[in-house]
């Protein structure tokens, strides 16, 4: 095994150890999703091992404080490894979605801020072990907190070399000492430049996906949640051609980001984009934004709402469905309609109500919407509305009058076979024959 592993290339070796460590870190909440329980477990893990440091042996804290200085490292590759795969997403080379990645940003983030208290833990506990450096007899807590510091004053740009910068009293005496010293100062600057190269390449990664979505908007899908505040300033840009501004709103659809929808439904307005606009928060499929937008002074604004219920087809929509309603005029009481007729059986008693709309439109949309309903109560308003003054709406009616079975019906139809209108005498005899033939059928069903 160990000449197999010493004819392994350095890169397999690192590759290997960077592997690792990313495993490792799972146990820090790297491989969790959630944010909320990726961070307490986080919290959870290094708050043992701080626990462990303050109440254990040295030689147990020693050990504790050395898995949490490794699963700080751990952290930081495995947010490293999770960058890399969204910038592969980004740039088509992997299929994955990277909303199903978990966010390790602020996990990274939180960890690297452990080595402030770990570092001089670790320098406490190993001088206890192996007497690595000078420490005055009243050294307490404190200075080894303050020689973490000199060490992070050091990293980078030994700037208190420079200004004779010294805040703990502690001083190296040992050559092991010194070289944990240096390790730990290698482990900040390492922590520290792949922290930053890695911070200007999401920056980059999101700028190219951002402006490939204004032409491709299935972009966003590979760049996810991430790219949705820079979508959301190019929405508001007015150097946008109607095209491209399409492709935001597209954009932000495949992304079904909710926080999009009030700007997106600003869009309606507009007659270029108030189509892509209205599919877009169907596909987002967030209502309360909607409903709000039933009472917009726009009329656009507002049926551009009313389509996109419909569409929706949501019961919770009939409330406000109902108030808006009131006050509206024939167009957009014929789209309100066909919402409630969207909704199904729920909406029904709206629609029934609907009938005595004084436009035409408007019955003949809540009649569409009735096709399924055969209650006694439509039933005797179709009968009632045989007499309608408009020949559209009574070639509807008794067209409708021919799925109920009931005796009731048949005087009405009869009196419509004299109706001066053709086409609804025409249609009241096909729905007596269709009626006939019901009856027949369920006669001879009755002999069997």
């Amino acid at each position: 095994m160990d000449f197999i592993v010493g004819m392994m290339p350095p890169r397999n070796v690192f590759s290997k150890v960077d592997e690792l460590l990313v495993r490792f870190s799972r146990l820090f909440g790297t491989g969790i999703k959630a944010p909320l329980n990726q961070l307490g477990l986080l919290v959870l893990s290094f708050g043992i091992i701080h626990a462990a440091a303050f109440y254990l042996t040295s030689l147990l804290a020693w050990i504790m404080l050395w898995l949490g200085f490794i699963g700080v490292i751990g952290v930081g590759r495995a947010w490293v490894s999770n960058e890399k795969l969204r910038t592969k997403i980004a740039r088509k080379l992997s299929d994955a979605d990277p909303d199903e990645l978990p966010d390790l940003r602020i996990s990274a983030l939180l960890s690297a801020i452990q080595l402030f208290l770990i570092i001089p833990l670790l320098l406490k506990s190993s001088h206890e072990i192996f007497d690595l450096y000078r420490v005055p007899e009243d050294a307490s807590l404190l200075d080894w907190v303050l020689l973490g510091v000199d060490l992070l004053f050091r990293s980078i740009l030994d700037w208190s070399e420079i200004y004779g910068v010294k805040m703990s009293s502690i001083e190296l005496d040992s050559l092991g000492g010194r070289h944990l010293v240096m390790g730990f100062l290698l482990t900040i600057d390492f922590i520290l430049i792949q922290g930053i190269i890695r911070i200007f390449e999401i920056r980059r990664t999101i700028s190219e996906g951002v402006s490939a979505a204004v032409r491709d908007p299935e972009m966003a899908y590979r760049l996810g949640r991430r790219a949705v505040s820079s979508l959301l300033e190019m929405l508001d840009d007015t150097n946008l051609t109607s095209g491209e501004c399409k492709h935001v709103i597209e954009a932000l659809a495949v992304l079904r980001e909710r926080s999009a929808c009030e700007p997106i439904i600003m869009k309606f307005q507009y007659e270029d984009m108030h189509t892509t606009a209205v599919a877009a928060m169907v596909a987002i499929g967030h209502l309360p934004p909607l409903l709000m937008a039933l009472s917009a002074e726009n009329r656009q604004t507002r049926l551009g709402a009313m389509t996109a219920i419909r569409r929706l087809a949501d019961v919770e929509a009939i409330p406000s469905l109902q108030s808006a309603i009131i006050g509206a005029d024939s167009e957009e009481r014929e789209k309100i309609v066909r919402a409630f007729a969207s909704i199904g059986i729920e909406a029904h008693p709206h629609l029934i109500e609907a009938l005595s709309d004084s436009a035409k439109s408007v019955q003949l949309a809540a009649l569409q919407g009735l096709a399924l309903d055969s209650s006694d109560t439509l039933m005797l308003r179709l009968i009632e509305m045989t007499s309608n003054h408009d020949p559209d709406v009574r070639v509807a009616v008794v067209d409708a009058m021919q799925r109920f079975s009931d005796g009731r019906v048949v005087s009405p139809l009869v009196a419509a076979l004299e109706d001066e209108d053709p086409r609804v005498s025409r249609q009241a005899r096909r729905s007596l024959d269709h009626l006939e033939s019901v009856v027949a059928r369920k006669g001879t069903s009755s002999d069997q």
